[in-house]
């Protein structure tokens, strides 16, 4: 099914955000970095998520005044594109000068300053809570401006995408619709005595095939042969390995389009599915629908979280929370086993938030752990699942 929608869609090549879409982001962020009190923003070198947000390119530097002067890019090369008209080069490939003299030119060698990835966030960066801007930069912009205040400002932006636009969520049904062509072609390859790296390089193909950019996670593969209890993972081609019957398959697909980033999830099993993990596949079915009932604006996380993991007790089982934000490869919240979501339980779910949504349920013994799932938008009903796969288990022998 999904491959013949994909098929349908001749032109692959990614035809860039309106200049409608460029305004709504600048104003939206220029709106929260005034109500916190900044001067402007600053995307720093290594923080590519956030200039291509703003500037449309990942390979910028980015200051985003508050108000007044105009937004400036920084590169190595001082181009240009349709969003922004003030780029300044770097000549040596160092940023931090360029950038130290955009904010005096800008009048603000006294200004309250946020930088984005300066530390981990809530909304963004969520998965390096160290932060990921650039040390030497940060430092000569502290040299250069040494009456400045310099603070974090990771989450000004976060909180700008934590809600998606309608042409981000079209990109994110996309990207959707990629992973589960290539799901399709992991399951019809995936036999008994078939080369997993041959599993795993067509899955690969079909999404850059479809248009799916180069995504250094696009795929994670975790194997579990017969009689093991846990799993091998991959985000490499599994090399010298045979797929073997009864090998139990999961996997994490990620496909990403305008760099809106999709993931879905689809475990496949070598033979034919033990009785006793039914239970486990039926609950995580129902946990899974009765979640995005829950999941409606104006919804806590810490609702949602602990409706998601006390929702298997009544039936004698577990069922545990697993999601994380949709949209850049970043986004926030982030919700797994070792991050139980104590930070975010005061955060409103809003209407637009984009998510992968994929909780886990356990057999009443705890072997055996099932978990399916994919991309969902939040609508004024609840969730909207993007995929179209059938929930549940795939068995091919």
């Amino acid at each position: 099914m999904t491959q013949s929608v994909m098929e349908g869609a001749a032109d692959s090549t990614w035809q860039g955000f309106s200049l409608a879409e460029r305004d709504r982001r600048w104003e939206t962020v220029r709106r929260y970095a005034a109500e916190a009190g900044l001067d402007c923003v600053v995307v720093p070198p290594g923080d590519p998520f956030n200039a291509r947000y703003l500037a449309d390119t990942a390979d910028s530097a980015f200051v985003l005044p508050t108000a007044g002067a105009a937004p400036v890019a920084v590169n190595d090369r001082g181009r240009g594109n349709a969003w922004v008209s003030e780029v300044r080069g770097t000549g040596n490939r160092t940023y931090g000068p360029a950038l130290a003299q955009v904010l005096l030119d800008t009048g603000l060698e006294r200004g309250r300053i946020g930088i984005t990835g300066f530390e981990g966030g809530m909304l963004a960066y969520v998965r390096a809570p160290e932060g990921v801007a650039l040390y030497g930069p940060l430092t000569e912009l502290q040299r250069r401006l040494p009456n400045a205040t310099f603070v974090d400002a990771t989450d000004i932006v976060g909180r700008a995408r934590y809600v998606k636009s309608g042409e981000e969520i079209e990109c994110l049904r996309r990207a959707t619709a990629i992973a589960e062509a290539a799901i399709e072609e992991m399951i019809e390859y995936a036999r008994p005595g078939a080369d997993a790296a041959v599993v795993y390089g067509r899955a690969t193909g079909r999404l850059l095939e479809l248009g799916s950019e180069h995504y250094r996670h696009g795929l994670a593969l975790n194997l579990r042969d017969p009689g093991e209890r846990s799993y091998t993972r991959y985000t490499d081609p599994p090399v010298r390995r045979r797929l073997l019957p009864g090998t139990y398959i999961t996997n994490e697909v990620s496909a990403v389009w305008s760099g809106i980033v999709a993931q879905e999830d689809q475990p496949i099993y070598l033979g034919t599915i033990p009785d006793e993990w039914k239970p486990a596949i039926d609950l995580q079915r129902e946990v899974f629908e009765a979640g995005l009932q829950v999941m409606k604006p104006g919804t806590t996380f810490g609702e949602l979280i602990d409706f998601t993991n006390g929702f298997g007790a009544q039936r004698g089982m577990a069922t545990r929370i697993t999601m994380h934000g949709r949209g850049n490869s970043d986004d926030g919240p982030l919700l797994t086993t070792r991050d139980v979501g104590n930070r975010v339980r005061e955060l409103v779910i809003e209407k637009g938030t984009a998510w992968c949504w994929k909780p886990y349920g356990v057999t009443a013994d705890g072997e055996f752990t099932f978990q399916w799932g994919g991309d969902v938008v939040v609508t004024e009903r609840g969730g909207e699942p993007l995929m179209k796969r059938p929930h549940g288990l795939v068995a091919v022998s």
